[in-house]
C-alpha cells in the first residue's frame, strides 16, 4: 500500500465536494417542496372549513365534513368541531349523523 499524496487527496476531493453540495441541494429542494405541500395542504383544509362554517346547505356542509376525514393531522380539531357544533334546520339529523362519523373516522385515526 502506497502513501497518497496530495493529488491523490485533491482528486477525491474533486469528487466528494461536488457530490456533497449535490446531496445538500437535494434535501433543500424536498425539504422547501415539503413546506410547499403542507401550506397549499392547509389553504385546503381552511377552505373546507371556511365552507363548513357558511351558510350553506346542509348537503354542503355534509360533503365539508365528509372531506374533514382527508386531514388527520388537524384531528384534535375536528372532533371538537363535530362534537360540539350546533346543527339545526331542514335535514339537521344527516349531518348529525355525517358529523359523528367524521369524528369517529378521527379517533381512528
Amino acid at each position: 500500500m502506497t502513501n497518497w499524496g496530495w493529488t491523490e487527496w485533491l482528486a477525491w476531493a474533486g469528487v466528494v465536494v461536488p457530490l456533497a453540495s449535490l446531496a445538500w441541494a437535494a434535501v433543500m429542494y424536498v425539504r422547501t417542496k415539503r413546506a410547499e405541500v403542507d401550506a397549499q395542504r392547509f389553504e385546503q383544509f381552511f377552505k373546507v372549513m371556511e365552507l363548513f362554517g357558511s351558510n350553506s346547505s346542509i348537503a354542503s356542509k355534509m360533503a365539508a365534513a365528509f372531506e374533514l376525514r382527508k386531514y388527520p393531522q388537524y384531528k384534535e380539531v375536528i372532533i371538537r368541531l363535530c362534537e360540539k357544533a350546533r346543527v339545526e334546520g331542514d335535514a339537521a339529523e344527516m349531518l348529525r349523523d355525517e358529523l359523528r362519523l367524521t369524528a369517529e373516522s378521527m379517533r381512528k385515526a
